[in-house]
């Protein structure tokens, strides 16, 4: 190959070896140059692409995580909310109860007496 890159070598022996130059593949240098700054255009795009499409795909897994975080929290507040709802009904008919036999006690102590006084 050395021996073939040497001065000595001619014009067609280097066309293959190095590929075209000079001035007579101008024009046809510049259209593949701007092929290829199209191409690599459109390859820094689509990699723009994929990376917020991998970006979205991690937020909408974060979302989906939060998601599921809310529904567990709005399972057990719900549940907490209906023991409690059961217990403070338990302690407002035993305050009931309770008024209702201070009440009993209360006619008792009056009534009992009266009724005893007119008896005798």
């Amino acid at each position: 190959q050395r021996n073939l890159l040497e001065e000595d070598s001619d014009e067609e022996e280097d066309f293959f070896l190095r590929g075209p130059t000079g001035p007579r593949f101008g024009p046809r240098n510049d259209k593949i140059r701007h092929v290829q700054n199209q191409v690599d255009e459109v390859i820094d795009v689509m990699q723009e692409n994929i990376t917020k499409v991998i970006e979205r795909g991690e937020r909408l897994d974060d979302l989906q995580d939060k998601s599921e975080s809310l529904s567990d929290n709005a399972t057990a507040f719900s549940n907490r909310a209906k023991h409690l709802r059961r217990q403070m009904w338990w302690r407002g008919c035993k305050m009931k109860a309770i008024i209702a036999l201070v009440a009993v006690i209360i006619l008792l102590v009056i009534i009992v007496p009266i009724v005893l006084k007119y008896h005798t």
